[in-house]
Order: structure tokens, then sequence, then C-alpha cells
């Protein structure tokens, strides 16, 4: 079995996955270089790495509900246009002189907070785009791509990036969201939550659900 191939849905996907984290990891660790360059506080440079991983303490649970809710193909395409938009406008203001470190900490949490429910959604879409005999080589596959890029390729990439011109790595990251989004709209079939089909409990008992799990 560990030679079937998982197809061209899956392809796609990984692919969008990859290149979204790829993207995410690029802007994190320019983030605190275009900071580093503005000022020399150490607090204000080091609240970069608070604003870039707090998505993940506050939206965790409730990207998964969301996700349980939407069409999550449209919901991921979705997440993907608002960060190219948000890093367009930031890239745009950099290369004016204009961006000052509210602005860039906002995008950074914009974009953040998107890279927390897509994933979550994307993990969501793969027993509909794969055989439920090959979840487990999929979901590691899905799995490695976005680690790999977020944590080993993203950091030394953005950083050449950034000695080029300090918008760049934040161009290249709206780049990768765009892909992503074009990538994941060409997926086909339906991607519709079990609680849109079936009529989804609360919101709030539902993320308190998920809560009581991880505390056990």
């Amino acid at each position: 079995m560990t030679g079937e191939r998982l197809g061209g849905r899956f392809a796609r996907l990984w692919t969008a996955s990859t290149l979204s984290a790829l993207g995410s990891g690029t802007a994190t660790v320019a983030a605190p270089l275009y900071v580093a360059s503005r000022t020399d506080d150490p607090l204000v440079v080091s609240a970069g790495a608070a604003v870039s991983w707090l998505p993940w303490l506050l939206f965790a649970l409730p990207g998964g509900v969301l996700a349980d809710r939407v069409d999550r193909r449209r919901l991921m395409v979705l997440i993907d246009w608002v960060r190219v938009v948000a890093l367009a406008a930031l890239a745009a203001a950099m290369l004016a002189d204009r961006a000052g470190i509210v602005l860039l900490y906002l995008v950074l949490f914009v974009v953040n907070t998107g890279e927390v429910v897509f994933r979550v959604a994307a993990q969501a879409v793969l027993p509909a785009v794969v055989p439920r005999s090959r979840l487990e080589r999929a979901n590691g596959w899905l799995s490695g791509g976005a680690q790999v890029t977020q944590n080993m390729v993203a950091g030394p990439l953005g950083g050449f990036l950034f000695v080029l011109a300090a918008a760049a790595p934040f161009a290249l990251n709206a780049g990768t969201y765009a892909l992503s989004a074009v990538l994941v709209g060409l997926l086909a079939g339906t991607y519709r939550g079990e609680g849109a089909r079936t009529g989804p409990r609360s919101a709030r008992a539902e993320i308190a659900e998920g809560f009581r799990w991880l505390l056990s």
C-alpha cells in the first residue's frame, strides 16, 4: 500500500499547503529583522514572536469549529486572498517607506491567524481527497511538507530576501498565497463540513469539548 499514489487532488492540496507554510515562515522570519532595523528596543523586537504564535493559542480550536460549518475549500481560498491583500499592502507601504511597526505586527497577526485556520481546514479536507486506506500517508506528507518549509527552508530564504530588499520576503509571501488560492480553487468535489450538513451544535459547546479533550 505504501506505493499507492495519492492522486492529483492531493498533489494540489499538498502544494497549496506547503506554499502557504513557506510564505508564513518567510514573513515570520523577516518581520523581526525589519523591526530590528527600525528600533533597538528588545521588548518591541521580541513582541514579533508573540504576535506570530498567539493565533495558534487563540484560534486553533475556534478554527476547527469554523471548518466544520462551512465549505472548507472556499474557506481556504478566502483566507489566502485575504492574506494576499494584507501582505501586498504591507509590501507597498515598505516600498514607500510608510510601513510602521504597528502595521507590520497587525499584518503578521492576520497572516498567522489565517495559517492556523488554513491548516485545520486542509487536514479536514483530506478524507474527501484520498481514500481512507491512504489517510495516514497523506497526513504525513501534508504535515511534513509544512514543517520542512516553514521551519527549515523559510528561515534562510527569508533572511536572504530581506538583505536584498526589506519588502521582498513579504512580496514573495503574497505570491505564495496567491498560488495556493489558485491550487485550492482547482480542487474538484464537495468539501462541506459535517456540521454544515447535519446542523451543528453551538460553537461554544464544541470549543469547550475540544478544550476538555486537550486538558485530558
